[in-house]
């Protein structure tokens, strides 16, 4: 009786914005965010402290949940997260979910319309942890909302981008932007913008 050898694959295999990605070798201690700015044409994710406290490096992670047959979504600081842990997820970027060549996401077109955006550099981890918080809301059995708005509530908005800093532009602007998605916002409260 032949013995058949079974060919086992130690590659740490995942996507990064709909592409494949096979590493066969990396250091144990190499983060998401290293390899998304030294291997990947994704370099929107910044790397600030490296501390996991400001935001800035904020990617989706998405990963099947066994357990419960669904995919959960959920942010991460990139500068922390250990590329060995992401083996089998799928990882969406600010250029994920809109860039020049495709068109831009609603959530770019707002941060520009409501001018929550100076120097740039905490943009798109602000926009990827709103972004979050829409995939997660449109999971929820609340109600479909009107055409235009989401089903978060305006605290859920505010707590989804509480863990994200800027420094330069101000968070009035920021958080109208974020609000404009939400379908119980007083649009009095809104700062003036161009929509």
């Amino acid at each position: 009786m032949e013995k058949s050898e079974s060919t086992v694959n130690n590659n740490l295999v995942f996507g990064v914005n709909g592409k494949r990605f096979e590493v066969s070798t990396i250091h144990p201690s190499t983060t998401l965010l290293e390899f998304l700015l030294s291997h990947t044409t994704f370099k929107g994710a910044k790397l600030s402290w490296g501390e996991g406290g400001c935001g800035a490096c904020v990617v989706l992670l998405s990963k099947y949940n066994l357990v419960l047959d669904q995919v959960d979504d959920f942010t991460v600081s990139s500068c922390l997260t250990l590329l060995c842990s992401i083996n089998g997820c799928s990882i969406t970027t600010t250029e994920g979910i809109g860039n020049t060549r495709d068109s831009f996401h609603r959530i770019h077109d707002r941060f520009s319309g409501f001018h929550s955006s100076q120097c740039g550099f905490c943009t798109p981890g602000m926009c990827m942890s709103l972004f979050s918080a829409l995939v997660n809301a449109k999971k929820t059995p609340w109600p479909k909302p009107p055409l235009g708005f989401s089903k978060l509530k305006v605290f859920e908005v505010e707590k989804a981008i509480a863990g994200n800093l800027c420094r330069c532009t101000g968070y009035h602007p920021i958080v109208d932007a974020c609000k404009s998605f939400v379908v119980d916002v007083d649009m009095e409260d809104l700062g003036l913008n161009s929509f």
